[in-house]
């Protein structure tokens, strides 16, 4: 996850850290690849994978690591729809447990 921060926000063409390089490069193929995920390919849905994993963890407004904030707002929604869909769960059982109690007396 260091490495992805790292990579993400540096400039530097002959950056001392040893997969800077690396990493740069594998964020510029995620971001070109005409095949993409869907498409099948190995790269850029391990790049994805990684991406996901640290929206997971990111807790900085500013991020520099592409898709972190579109992820961040993309998890943020479904547990918003996972707590609405509990909810819903939660008053159709208490709704049941009420006219079971209603019919029991």
């Amino acid at each position: 996850m260091q490495l992805l921060q790292h990579a993400s926000g540096c400039r530097n063409q002959q950056c001392p850290s040893a997969n800077c390089n690396k990493m740069k490069n594998l964020l510029k193929h995620g971001a070109n690849c005409a095949t993409r995920v869907q498409g099948g390919c190995a790269i850029c849905r391990r790049i994805w994978a990684l991406l996901q994993i640290h929206a997971r963890q990111c807790r900085r407004e500013a991020c520099l690591v592409p898709k972190c904030r579109q992820l961040k707002e993309q998890l943020r929604a479904l547990a918003q729809q996972q707590a609405q869909m509990d909810e819903r769960r939660r008053a159709a059982m208490n709704a049941a447990y009420r006219r079971y109690v209603r019919h029991k007396s």
